[in-house]
């Protein structure tokens, strides 16, 4: 077993345990314990000094032994003795014998104990001749390495006479000064490097022998004192580390002087720290010379060419809040829920529609079933307005002079990007989830982290925001698109009401027959904007205004394989906890891909939460209700307020980036692409003008840079430790630069940011590839769309084979059809029980 060294060192300490793994820093002595201001900080130079001497010592030993078993299991070595030197008397037979072969360095039994003196200059300090290993001294081959370690001033030592009768030893200059004034030093050492390091080696003994075979001295203090009168190193190979500048000696011995002049011939020298410029007088100007020398190079790959345009701050006091807007023309009242199912908004957690266990209903059982898509009739509804369309919204903006609107959905995504870049990337909190989640990621999915595209129409002075679909995302080919409206009218509308909108049971509505009213919208300003929110239900009983909104989450195998729908219809939700087929998966997925939309959405909206519906397109398995403050809490932390703080900021945040993106193609429609890249330090927005006849390769193309930077009461801080003050000034300021790069340069950056916003699609597994392009051309939800107008073409790059955790996913799909099938025939004719109400009597 290697010996244990201890490296101890006035500004760091560092444990050396078995020299071959790795440092670990810690107190090494009494002294250093007692001393609580100690800092236990190492240095890459002084792990590098203590790696290079275990190194040495390691080699030392291998080399010794692999010499001792040459020349056989025993040697006698009779020990001499020099005239009118004193020495340690022999042994009772004069006689020495090495250590047995299988252990070639000794184990101490105690742990030496070293005085730490102290350093003015940080040196290493070398420990006490006890605490190094010992061995018999069969001199290794004369090749093995010395490692020379520089490090301290002088070696004095009271000693009047210095003989070294090594057969190669290298005295490498460095020390100030190397006093002796002792009666005789001798050192018998084959192969020995002589560094000095301390400022003085005195020694307390009477006697000094080092009989080790591999014992590495590092420096480190500055004095060793020493009254002996006789000093013997017997060591096949000891290094001590030099650094200082001369070796005087007062010693009489001619041998001295020729070992000086081969110090001072010698070709080898002392390691040195290259000082940078600004050490040294002038460095200054030096520095300054580099700089104009430098100034006309071009910039790394990683730095990108900018130029400032905009700068500015954000605090608490000067947060965008939106403000409410009376709507222009007349809507619809605001929908309640039907069912009974007011029950979910006042009991928090998941509320089952039937229990799995005891198999009662705890709402009607008619909501078990969801009526297919292409049943409903979506044209008996006013349909979604885009915001370029609404000319309620763009009056509103016009009369209150703000000079962009645009709705929720045209704003959530940008939104998103603002805060990654505000938050950079600030993990979610899980920590109300079970163990099983305990291993899984923690950020923001793939999916929540896409580019958001939008185009600002204008139009008679106001910027209408719309979201802008890519080449082969068609949200009219998209089943959860028309599910979403499809459920809220499930859910709010009593059953003879809704059957009006199912086609099989009413006429088709005729092309005369439109919506007199529209929907019920919320609108409020902030400093540049005008903002609108649909309201999708309301109860009085909710504090505020009593509004929320409804969602739908469809289940993981749906989301992941949506053209695959029917199939992983079959998918089952079976368990309120697990990491697969339950409720806790599908609310893990909601913390990383979608509450953040929702938080944006709700204070737009001026909304008390969100009604989360969980299914499968066929059947509903329950339903929570998720107030805004809970979204607040997984997303930014449990601080209080902090989600309006954080809102507050991304809205003034895009306020000044889309000034600056317009400003760039002054009175006319822009395209806009933002992204914020992990780690979040920079949010790219590429902008270029929406309209363009020419060629294309000519189209204008500008790229904005916008980084922040976080103040505490004037400190400069991390993002996370912002987002959890309570009762500091949170200053946020910003700066927005314009890249100089070449056209051709963002180009390139602007299709690899849209290839990250591109998204695979899985064709069904009944669906071959030689009948792709005519089941894309033939799927389409929306009955609206003129026969003239085309939806996104086929593109077979669009289309991917499936992977390993989709087919897992369509596997578990069929295992739950098969389930849900056993069950439907064990409640075949049994009567179904309705909590609170009884045996249900209705028809489905």
């Amino acid at each position: 077993m290697p010996p244990r060294i201890q490296l101890p060192i006035t500004d760091t300490r560092i444990t050396v345990t078995r020299i071959h793994r790795k440092f670990r820093p810690g107190p090494t002595h009494p002294d250093l314990e007692k001393d609580s201001s100690h800092k236990f900080v190492t240095t890459k130079a002084q792990r590098k000094m203590a790696k290079r001497a275990a190194l040495v010592t390691r080699l030392i030993v291998l080399t010794t032994e692999a010499s001792k078993e040459r020349k056989g299991k025993e040697r006698v070595v009779q020990s001499t003795r020099e005239p009118g030197i004193e020495s340690n008397p022999p042994s009772k037979e004069g006689l020495r014998t090495v250590p047995r072969k299988t252990s070639s360095v000794p184990i101490k039994k105690s742990r030496p104990k070293h005085k730490i003196l102290d350093s003015s200059r940080g040196g290493n300090i070398s420990p006490s001749p006890e605490s190094m290993p010992s061995s018999s001294s069969n001199p290794p081959p004369k090749d093995i390495l010395s490692a020379v370690l520089p490090s301290s001033e002088s070696l004095p030592s009271s000693s009047s006479n210095l003989q070294q009768k090594d057969e190669s030893s290298t005295v490498l200059p460095s020390s100030k000064s190397l006093p002796s004034s002792s009666s005789n030093l001798q050192r018998k050492d084959k192969s020995s490097a002589v560094l000095p390091s301390s400022k003085s080696l005195p020694s307390s003994s009477s006697n000094l022998q080092r009989k080790d075979k591999s014992s590495a001295v590092l420096p480190s203090s500055k004095s060793l004192p020493s009254s002996s009168s006789n000093l013997q190193r017997k060591d096949i190979s000891s290094a001590v580390l030099p650094s200082s500048e001369s070796l005087p000696s007062s010693s009489s011995n001619p041998q001295q002087k020729d070992i000086l002049s081969a110090v001072l011939d010698s070709s080898l020298v002392a390691e040195t720290w290259h000082k940078e410029p600004w050490a040294n007088t002038g460095g200054a100007k030096k520095v300054l010379n580099l700089a104009e020398e430098y100034q006309d190079r071009a910039l790394p790959p990683h730095i990108s060419q900018q130029d400032l345009v905009r700068q500015g701050e954000i605090s608490d006091s000067q947060g965008s809040l939106l403000v409410d807007l009376p709507p222009v023309s007349q809507h619809l009242p605001v929908a309640t829920l039907s069912h009974g199912l007011d029950r979910v908004l006042f009991n928090p957690g998941v509320h089952w529609l039937q229990d799995p266990r005891s198999r009662v209903y705890n709402f009607t059982p008619w909501l078990e079933k969801i009526p297919k898509v292409n049943h409903f009739a979506f044209e008996r509804l006013s349909g979604f307005i885009k915001s370029s369309r609404d000319e309620d919204l763009r009056e509103l903006a016009k009369r209150e002079g703000k000079k962009y609107a645009g709705s929720t959905s045209s704003l959530s995504g940008l939104l998103s990007h603002v805060y990654f870049l505000l938050s950079q990337f600030k993990d979610v909190d899980f920590s109300t989830l079970s163990q099983h989640f305990k291993k899984e990621a923690v950020g923001f999915t793939a999916g929540q982290r896409m580019p958001a595209t939008v185009v600002l129409n204008y139009k008679d002075g106001v910027y209408a925001i719309d979201s802008h679909t890519s080449e082969f995302d068609d949200p009219d080919k998209n089943v959860l698109t028309w599910m979403g409206t499809l459920l809220e009218n499930f859910l709010t509308k009593p059953p003879e009401e809704f059957k009006t909108f199912i086609t099989m049971e009413s006429t088709p509505m005729t092309t005369d027959e439109e919506p007199t009213m529209r929907e019920a919208f919320r609108f409020a300003k902030s400093k540049d904007f005008v903002m609108r929110s649909q309201l999708d239900c309301q109860d009085n009983r909710l504090p505020g205004t009593g509004v929320f909104d409804i969602k739908t989450r469809a289940c993981v195998s749906i989301r992941m394989d949506i053209l695959n729908y029917e199939e992983n219809a079959g998918y089952m939700i079976k368990n309120l906890h697990g990491v697969l087929e339950s409720f806790e998966r599908e609310y893990y997925d909601l913390i990383r891909s979608a509450f953040l939309k929702y938080s944006f959405q709700a204070r737009i909206g001026n909304m008390d939460g969100v009604m989360v519906t969980y299914h499968n397109t066929e059947r509903i398995f329950g339903f929570q209700y998720i107030p805004l403050k809970e979204m607040d809490e997984r997303l930014f932390g449990s601080t209080e307020g902090v989600g309006d703080r954080v809102f507050s900021k991304c809205i003034g945040l895009l306020e000044a980036v889309v000034a600056e993106a317009t400003a760039l193609f002054p009175e006319q429609s822009v395209k806009c692409t933002f992204e914020t890249m992990k780690p979040g330090n920079h949010l790219s927005v590429f902008v270029q003008p929406e309209e363009w006849v020419g060629n294309e390769c000519l189209r204008p193309l500008k790229k904005l840079d916008v980084s922040v930077q976080h103040f505490l009461d004037g400190a400069s801080v991390r993002a996370s430790d912002a987002m959890r003050s309570t009762s500091n000034t949170w200053t946020t300021k910003y700066k927005i630069a314009i890249s100089t790069l070449a056209r051709k340069d963002i180009l390139s950056d602007l299709k690899k940011t849209m290839a990250r916003k591109r998204r695979s699609l899985v064709l069904p597994s009944s669906v071959s590839l030689e009948e792709a392009k005519e089941f894309w051309e033939n799927l389409n939800f929306n009955k609206r769309m003129p026969d003239n107008m085309e939806g996104k073409k086929y593109s077979p790059e669009a289309f991917s084979l499936a992977t390993g955790s989709i087919e897992r996913y369509r596997e578990m799909a069929r295992k739950g059809r098969l389930f849900s099938e056993e069950l439907a025939k064990a409640d075949a004719g049994k009567p179904k029980i309705v909590y609170g109400e009884g045996s249900y009597e209705g028809t489905e």
